[in-house]
Parts: C-alpha cells; sequence; structure tokens
C-alpha cells in the first residue's frame, strides 16, 4: 500500500502515512503534534495543498466545499466514505473555499461543492455539485 501525506496543522511538515495507520491517530514525525485526519480525508489550507500536490506520488482528490453550503455538507460524508476504500491509491483532501479563497479562484472553482482530481500536479478532472456514493466512485474511477 502506498503512503499518503498528512501536512501537519502546526510546523506544516509533511509526514508520509500508512493509510492503514491514520485511524491510530498519526504524529508528526517533526513536532510530535496528532495530525487531523478525518477517515483518509484531510483538511488542508493553501499553503499545504502546495506542499501536498508537489510531492504526492499518488493521485489527489480534493473537495471544495463552505460551511454554508446545504449540499457541501451532504456530499462530505460520501466524500469521507469512498476516501475509506481507496486508502493508499488516491489521496483525499478537503479545502474551505472561505478560508482559502485564493486557491479556489487559482484552480477556477465556480461553485461548490467541487471535485477536482489532480495528477503529477496537473487538473486531470473536474466536476461541479455532490455525486451519491456510486457517483462519486465511478467518477473517481474514470479519473484515476
Amino acid at each position: 500500500m502506498k503512503k499518503i501525506l498528512g501536512s501537519c496543522p502546526s510546523c506544516h511538515a509533511l509526514n508520509k502515512i500508512e493509510a492503514s495507520d491514520v485511524k491510530k491517530q498519526p504524529i508528526c514525525g517533526k513536532c510530535k503534534t496528532p495530525l487531523a485526519f478525518h477517515d483518509l480525508v484531510q483538511d488542508v489550507t493553501t499553503e499545504e495543498f502546495d506542499k501536498i500536490v508537489r510531492n504526492s506520488s499518488i493521485p489527489i482528490i480534493v473537495d471544495f466545499w463552505a460551511s454554508w453550503c446545504g449540499p457541501c455538507q451532504q456530499y462530505g460524508p460520501t466524500f469521507q466514505m469512498v476516501s475509506n476504500e481507496y486508502g493508499g491509491h488516491v489521496q483525499f483532501l478537503k479545502v474551505n473555499t472561505e478560508k482559502n479563497q485564493d486557491l479556489a479562484a487559482r484552480l477556477g472553482v465556480r461553485g461548490i461543492p467541487a471535485t477536482m482530481m489532480i495528477k503529477d500536479g496537473k487538473i486531470t478532472g473536474n466536476i461541479a455539485g455532490a455525486m451519491n456514493y456510486d457517483q462519486l466512485r465511478s467518477w473517481v474511477e474514470q479519473n484515476k
């Protein structure tokens, strides 16, 4: 199983983590701060996103969302459930567009929820709107 990258919320160091170890509440190898994951999904800032994209050897799926967005709130649990199926083969990130407007604008996010697939630093898939479990799994398979 390939490792996913976890960005430390304290020192912003990148940590390589076995997907099977994420549920064991991993800590940062540099500063020992607990790494925050929800299943295999990590909320990231613009800086953390950029680091992970530059250093990832596996495809990355990103959910762009906001706290006030009803469809985003409904889609979040589906995104988390699908992340568990791809542990270590695909990295799952969430970006809060309220806190990271610059990143959303840079990547051309026009509406939320929006889901993007990134491979080798390039956007290879992009879809707007919430998907159900089967739709998201199918989209991941088509784009990974």
